[in-house]
Order: structure tokens, then C-alpha cells, then sequence
């Protein structure tokens, strides 16, 4: 089994942050008045039910996040700064949220399971048919979705999967020769059904026109274990381990390299007209999207691997994660909030 240790993550350390103060103001004529800036403060620390490996917001804006232990699936609220316990259908770690325009929840795991959950919160289960390891979700609908991860080999390297969606259940999807054929894909997501991207080991980034998956060169050969489209058509893309690096992809499918980081990046999310992205040992820093500047974290609020980045309506955010070394052994949720 492929701990999410070793999928999102390199060694942790101790980082070095560098300051970073926001400060938003408004004008009068007689003088300046600052408001208060928003900072990041840990909002849960060692929460018992496990990793948080992922986050996205429900039809009604409020926060839907999954993650657990190795051996039990979890999923929570964020309503009014606590975590609420929802009750998915038991099973193995959940690694990845995606919602539907319905306002229903697709959530992949390990085990080769897809759980659904409506607007309404009712859950439901059903099989992949493939992947021992799925790390991410993309769902336009119910009958056309799209899930990746991997399966295990008996010699320690993994074998890619990428399975689909559509009214007559979950198959295999066809992949192109890989330049690495023993990886892992990460994370997928799309601007429609004839535009999606998946990412994964060694750099691999994989291209779907609506016709067939292409493999595309991303000049570099570093893990990329999250993607994300953006509303002008392009992809962003993090990853690495020992030092990170964001990519971004233009709407001809060139990747180029934005920014190289300190440490292994897992996650991001774009507001506020720049990147926030995270990764291990606490890390969390803001880019530029031309990636001239990089302002990092002050001070070091966790040691614990932080996946994901949230953006929400009231312009907060979330990143969550915990301590993934821990696996397969007990592990703890942390959960930091942007916030005045």
C-alpha cells in the first residue's frame, strides 16, 4: 500500500518562513484607516478523525471535507469553526471531493469505491472496478465523471489508473504509452467534458481532447500531485518533494514553469488575484501567477504536511492535512483558516 505520505509528500523539516503582512485600507478625506488584515490561524489541531485530504464547498457554500485513517474513510462539515462528523459509507482512507453542478459530491478513496453524496446529504457507495488508490476526482454529472489513482505492484512501483463515469458505471479509461509507464496519477480536473487534465509521477501530464488521452511534456521530471483549471482556460499545477515547483499550462497545451519552491507542494487554490499553495512541514505561500513574486508564511503554525487549499465565499480560506507520516499507524487532522 502507498502511504499519502509518500504520494504528496518529501522528508519533513523545519522550514524557514519569510514575513508576509497584508494589510487592506480605505480612504477618507481626512485620513487612512487600515482594516484588519486577514492572516492564517490554526482553526483544528489534532483532530481525532484522521487526515484532512481534501475540501470543496457544497451547493450552500458550506465546506464539505474528506480524509480519515488508512483503514476508515472520514468526512466533516466546517460549520460555524468546528468540524461537523458526517456518515459516509465505511471504507478505506477518502482522498478527493468534486462537485457537480447539482450540488451532488463525488468522493474517490482507496479500495476502488466512488461515494456520492446529495444536495440533501443522503451517501451512497458503489465500485471504481479498478484502482486500489484513487487520489482524485472530476464530476461534470453523475453519468460522466472521471477518477485517477493507481494500483500497487508487488515491487513497490505502481501501475496508473484512470477510470470513467457514464450512465452505465464506472470503466477503465484507454491511456496512451506512457514516457513512465510504473506511476501514479494525482489529480485531475477540466473546463468540460472535452477539456481535462491529469497529473501524476515523473512529471507526466495527460491531456483529454473528448477523443483520447495524450500524454503532454511538462519539462520536468518532479512529482505533480495537484492540478487545477482556471477561469481563463489555463491549468496550474504543483508538486515536487524535497523543493516544489508550480507549473502552469496555456490554452495550446505548453506547460512552462511558474515558480520553484522551497519544498514539496500538494496543493493550491488562486484568489484574492494570486496563488496560495501548501505543502509540507506547514508550508503555505502566496505567488504571482507571472510568478515574479513569492511571499511566504511568517511563522510556522504546524509541522503537520498541509494537501489542499480551500477559497471561501466570505473571502477566508482553509488548508487542511495532519500528520501523514503517521501512516498506516493513527493519524490527526490539521485545519488552518485565512481570517481576520
Amino acid at each position: 500500500m502507498m502511504t499519502p505520505f509518500a504520494m504528496c509528500n518529501g522528508a519533513l523539516g523545519t522550514a524557514l518562513f519569510l514575513s508576509s503582512v497584508l494589510t487592506l485600507g480605505a480612504c477618507d478625506t481626512a485620513k487612512t484607516t487600515a482594516l484588519p488584515a486577514r492572516s492564517w490561524r490554526m482553526a483544528a489541531e489534532n483532530a481525532p478523525g484522521g487526515v484532512i485530504m481534501s475540501g470543496a464547498l457544497l451547493a450552500d457554500k458550506t465546506p464539505l471535507l474528506v480524509g480519515g485513517q488508512s483503514d476508515l474513510g472520514g468526512a466533516w462539515l466546517w460549520q460555524g469553526g468546528k468540524l461537523v462528523d458526517e456518515q459516509p459509507p465505511a471504507g478505506k482512507l477518502l482522498a478527493w471531493v468534486s462537485l457537480v453542478a447539482d450540488g451532488t459530491a463525488l468522493v474517490v478513496g482507496n479500495g476502488k469505491r466512488a461515494l456520492w453524496r446529495t444536495s440533501n446529504g443522503q451517501w451512497t457507495s458503489e465500485s471504481t472496478v479498478d484502482g486500489e488508490e484513487l487520489w482524485g476526482c472530476l464530476a461534470f454529472s453523475q453519468n460522466d465523471a472521471w477518477a485517477v489513482g493507481d494500483n500497487p505492484n508487488p515491487d513497490a512501483s505502481a501501475s496508473p489508473v484512470l477510470v470513467h463515469r457514464d450512465a452505465n458505471g464506472w470503466a477503465p479509461a484507454t491511456l496512451p504509452a506512457l514516457s513512465s509507464p510504473k506511476i501514479r496519477l494525482f489529480k485531475i480536473d477540466g473546463h468540460s467534458s472535452t477539456d481535462v487534465v491529469a497529473v501524476g509521477d515523473d512529471g507526466v501530464a495527460l491531456h483529454w481532447n473528448g477523443q483520447a488521452w495524450l500524454e503532454e511534456p511538462t519539462g520536468t521530471g518532479s512529482k505533480l500531485t495537484t492540478v487545477r483549471a482556471q477561469a481563463d482556460g489555463t491549468y496550474l499545477a504543483v508538486g515536487g518533494q524535497e523543493t516544489g515547483i508550480l507549473l502552469q499550462r496555456d490554452k495550446a497545451g505548453k506547460w512552462t514553469t511558474v515558480h520553484d519552491a522551497k519544498t514539496g507542494l500538494s496543493g493550491l487554490d488562486t484568489f484574492d488575484g494570486s496563488i496560495w499553495a501548501c505543502g509540507d512541514a506547514g508550508w503555505l505561500e502566496q505567488d504571482s501567477v507571472d510568478g515574479k513574486t513569492s511571499t511566504e508564511l511568517s511563522d510556522t503554525l504546524t509541522n503537520d504536511s498541509l494537501h489542499f487549499v480551500l477559497r471561501l465565499p466570505s473571502g477566508d480560506a482553509l488548508a487542511g492535512g495532519g500528520n501523514l507520516a503517521a501512516w498506516p499507524g493513527k493519524m490527526h487532522g490539521t485545519l488552518l483558516q485565512w481570517s481576520l
